[in-house]
């Protein structure tokens, strides 16, 4: 560690000054020698400091980034556990520096029946529902989620969402303003976020099905120009 090298610099100091000192009484062309030693011993112990300092500035100058993750369809926080441990022991080889505060929406499993509240209506019937009133309780979590990183981390952090299956779609509703959020959340992660990554997830409802299983939400979104990945592109710098 730092300390311990600092700890043998002093220590190695003090035992080369005590040795100059005998040499130098005992034979000069001796002590000059043992200068030269003391210099090169010197040199080495400050390449090892310039290293330490180089790999901290190393650290520091990585782009520190917050994940957020969008479940799929009855997942959970726990769920996306050992994706979050994997990243953290891979921290050293990424490119970028994860923040700690990175988490996943928080969502129940029993969260997911609020979709049924649609199930009796004519939109429902009619593969028309509306994105926001369907998927409202969703957004919402997204909110909270990103609160939580702002607070802990600061309004400067960067935002790269991470939807799975379902939440891939979610979040690019999300993003394109499909959720009519007004929030300052809102407004500040749009313009924090810079990637979104999409993990199995269907980006265009197929014509040829039988049934539409999303009920119109993914055609909405799929047929929204601002939720293109062109648009949040152009609009908000974000990468899909």
């Amino acid at each position: 560690s730092a300390t311990m090298r600092l700890f043998s610099f002093i220590y190695l100091s003090l035992y080369c000054y005590q040795a100059n000192a005998f040499l130098q009484r005992s034979s000069p062309s001796s002590g000059v020698s043992f200068r030269a030693h003391r210099i090169r011993l010197k040199t080495a112990v400050s390449s090892e400091q310039a290293e330490d300092k180089a790999a901290v500035a190393n650290i520091l100058k990585k782009k520190r980034i917050a994940i957020l993750v969008c479940p799929a369809q009855f997942c959970v926080p726990f769920d996306y556990d050992v994706l979050f441990d994997n990243l953290a022991d891979l921290k050293d080889e990424l490119p970028v520096q994860i923040a700690e505060s990175s988490r996943t929406v928080p969502l129940g499993r029993t969260d997911w029946i609020k979709v049924a509240r649609q199930l009796p209506t004519q939109q429902f019937l009619q593969a028309n529902l509306n994105v926001k009133q369907t998927l409202d309780w969703y957004f919402q979590a997204i909110e909270e989620g990103l609160s939580a990183i702002f607070a802990a981390e600061g309004e400067d952090v960067n935002i790269c969402l991470v939807g799975h299956s379902i939440g891939g779609w979610v979040a690019r509703a999300y993003l394109g303003g499909l959720s009519r959020s007004s929030s300052a959340v809102h407004r500040l992660a749009v313009k924090q976020c810079t990637s979104l990554v999409t993990l199995g997830t269907p980006h265009i409802s197929p014509e040829e099905a039988l049934v539409d299983q999303t009920r119109g939400l993914l055609r909405a979104i799929a047929e929204s120009s601002t939720c293109s990945p062109k648009a949040l592109k152009e609009n908000h710098g974000i990468s899909i």
